[in-house]
C-alpha cells in the first residue's frame, strides 16, 4: 500500500483534471465501483534508472481515491523497461 497524497505529488502521462474533463462518465462509474468494492487492481509506478517515478497505469483509479478521499492504494513499483516505455511515457 502506498499513501495516495505521495503517489499524486509523483509525474503522471496525463494530468488527472484532463481525465476528469474528457472521461467523466467513465470516471463516475468506476467511483461507484471503488465505493463498493475498494481499489482492487494496483496503480503501478516506473522508476527510471535516475530514480525518478512516473504513474505509468492506474490514472483512473487514482483520480477516483482522490476524489474520495481514499488516503491509502495499492501500488506496484517496477523499473522503467527500456525504449519501449520511454517511447509511451508522453501522450501523444
Amino acid at each position: 500500500m502506498a499513501r495516495t497524497k505521495d503517489i499524486l505529488k509523483l509525474e503522471m502521462r496525463i494530468s488527472l483534471e484532463l481525465l476528469w474533463k474528457d472521461e467523466r462518465d467513465y470516471l463516475d462509474e468506476l467511483t461507484e465501483s471503488i465505493r463498493e468494492t475498494g481499489i482492487i487492481e494496483p496503480i503501478e509506478i516506473r522508476v527510471r534508472e535516475d530514480g525518478s517515478m512516473i504513474v505509468w497505469d492506474g490514472l483512473h483509479r487514482l483520480a477516483v481515491a482522490q476524489k474520495l478521499g481514499i488516503e491509502e492504494i495499492p501500488a506496484i513499483y517496477m523499473p522503467m523497461r527500456g525504449s519501449s516505455d520511454i517511447e509511451k511515457q508522453a501522450p501523444t
